[in-house]
């Protein structure tokens, strides 16, 4: 049976257009089941002995065997849980020591602030990680112990990297992987097994769960430590009692995946029809970033010339449309030229103006012709100015 996306509290019944799916997605039915299901069982510690307790450990390896299957997770690799993606690759960056780190210029900043001083892989205007560099780095960090990290999908251009070459590479050197997967998973295949990487970690409110619920994959020969320190929960790696409302959450999203993946064809034709409406209305005058790479198949990030993003997005909200700026991370800060684009090469004039547009399952083409118009609206009305 087709799974359905519930609508949250300020979209039902309204005229409310939600085109911020990278920040997060809304709930789907079966997650709000699963959890409502879960819930009226009375929610006991899994590492209690007694039989009640033993039920929920039940539940808790039953999620971490769907992870195993849905993504393709070897049986040489654990599988454990966590708050979100910024926790595991915490994990990821803190937990392994005496290492060197490789990242990308555009990754999340839960993996840039996460260590000091990184090695870090520019991008080309495209967005895509510069291989000849990465070996180039390799190379001169030889007899070292290094850790690349290259996340899988930007979350802000949408724009793919070549993550199972990138692994290649680094293997090659004898260095290991890990890619951070958080806004790939329900939006392209993540096969684990095929791209070769040693570590893996995934968010589950970016597929339909609820905030709260994240996954760290990795080998079983690597030592990490915990960076929550308390009882031998997961693994040992990960103190304190399992959130099991959010992992039978996350649990119900991913068994979601197959079904979400078929719509990526149809989610995809929207966000070229809603570029092409875009580039119609004023041709080269806008620039959208990545056009030309592999990207997520919902995802724009567009650059209005004159307009900072702050007034765009004001005006997208005060006509209904949720669209950002870019990382949803960054936004109780005051709105800054993002560090991706820049990284791409764009002016700063650019990143001032650029906003992102995300869609999902929820997307009309109504919808895309809404948010097109809106678009347009901005645009005649603020763009004669320059972007200072």
């Amino acid at each position: 049976m087709e799974d359905r996306f519930s609508s949250s509290f300020f979209l039902k019944k309204s005229n409310y257009i939600y085109a911020d799916y990278n920040a997060t997605s809304l709930v789907s039915n079966s997650v709000r089941r699963s959890i409502l299901e879960v819930l009226s069982k009375r929610i006991l510690n899994p590492s209690s002995l007694h039989r009640k307790g033993q039920e929920i450990r039940k539940i808790l390896q039953d999620a971490r065997d769907v992870v195993y299957n849905i993504i393709n997770v070897s049986s040489d690799k654990e599988v454990v849980f966590t708050s979100g993606a910024t926790e595991a690759n915490n994990i990821v960056m803190r937990g392994m020591r005496g290492f060197q780190y490789v990242v990308s210029a555009i990754e999340h900043p839960s993996i840039l602030n996460s260590v000091y001083n990184p090695h870090i892989i520019p991008v080309d205007q495209e967005g895509i990680v510069d291989l000849l560099e990465l070996e180039k780095i390799l190379s001169k960090l030889k007899g070292n112990k290094v850790i690349v990290s290259v996340m899988m999908a930007n979350n802000e251009t949408g724009v793919v990297q070549p993550i199972k070459k990138i692994a290649e590479i680094a293997h090659k050197f004898g260095v290991i992987c890990h890619t951070d997967a958080a806004q790939s998973v329900g939006k392209i295949k993540v096969n684990m097994e095929d791209l070769g990487v040693d570590l893996l970690t995934l968010s589950a409110h970016k597929f339909g769960g609820i905030a709260g619920g994240g996954v760290l994959v990795f080998n079983k020969n690597l030592i990490i430590e915990p960076i929550i320190v308390g009882g031998e929960q997961e693994k040992g790696l990960r103190g304190g009692t399992e959130n099991i409302v959010a992992i039978v959450g996350l649990s119900a999203a991913l068994q979601n995946i197959p079904d979400l993946l078929l719509k990526m064809d149809k989610i995809k034709k929207l966000r070229d029809q809603l570029e092409s409406k875009l580039l119609s209305f004023v041709g080269d005058s806008i620039k959208i970033f990545g056009q030309n790479s592999k990207r997520l198949p919902n995802t724009s990030f567009i650059c209005m010339p004159g307009v900072k993003s702050d007034i765009q997005l004001m005006y997208f909200d005060l006509n209904n449309i949720a669209v950002s700026s870019g990382s949803a991370c960054s936004s109780n800060k005051k709105i800054e030229p993002s560090y991706v684009l820049l990284a791409m090469g764009a002016t700063k004039e650019q990143a001032k103006c650029s906003i992102r547009i995300s869609i999902g399952p929820q997307t009309k083409s109504q919808d895309i012709k809404r948010i097109a118009d809106c678009w347009y609206s901005i645009y005649k009305k603020y763009s004669l100015g320059m972007c200072k």
